[in-house]
């Protein structure tokens, strides 16, 4: 997985309280999006997994149609929010925020 960190980058809207991500290659190349809410399961799955979920926001399609925004995609920013998330957790800036 280590090749999915050449694979984004880091952006600002103006007024943004928040960071976007910017896919910088292959098919979803030039796409922005966001992360909203993601949580971790409390238990295990019956595979022994513990798969977390998470909310992600489009901000620029690069002309994509909806329709091809699908499990690849899914897949992908998946990938690069474990990235994300184990950098954050290395360089001790990961915060939890308990919601209901």
């Amino acid at each position: 997985m280590s090749d999915i960190k050449n694979n984004y980058m880091f952006v600002s809207q103006r007024d943004a309280k928040f960071a976007s991500v910017m896919i910088k290659d292959g098919k979803f190349k030039d796409v922005i999006y966001n992360y909203g809410k993601v949580s971790l399961p409390e238990e295990e799955d019956e595979n022994g997994n513990m798969p977390f979920r998470f909310e992600y926001n489009i901000i620029d399609n690069v002309g994509i149609p909806r329709e091809e925004f699908g499990e690849e995609f899914f897949v992908l920013i998946g990938d690069i929010l474990v990235e994300i998330i184990d950098e954050q957790l290395e360089e001790e800036n990961l915060e939890y925020s308990p919601h209901d």
